[in-house]
């Protein structure tokens, strides 16, 4: 096992290798991705955009950023390892 392996192991959620299977990650990678997508976009294009959803911008942030919450805290199907036992110190 590599470092960054083990340091992943001791900080991220025990179920940190299956994190593409997880709805809230695949939302926020479409969210990440989508962000310089928009930014690339001219004033003319965004202004269509958003004429034609009818939206404010800080609305739509803000569903992105419930759906991401509401698909944290969905079940996923990942079982979890039981957590080890605190190790007694030998001294």
């Amino acid at each position: 096992m590599n470092a960054i392996t083990a340091f992943f192991d001791k900080t991220l959620v025990p179920q940190w290798r299956s994190s593409l299977k997880m709805l809230s990650v695949i939302w926020n990678l479409i969210c990440a991705a989508a962000a310089p997508g928009w930014m690339a976009l001219t004033d003319d294009q965004k202004s269509s955009i958003l004429g034609l959803i009818g939206i404010s911008p800080g609305w739509i942030v803000a569903a992105a950023f419930v759906v991401g919450i509401v698909l944290r805290l969905k079940a996923q199907g990942i079982e979890v390892a039981p957590a080890e036992p605190p190790r007694a110190d030998p001294s």
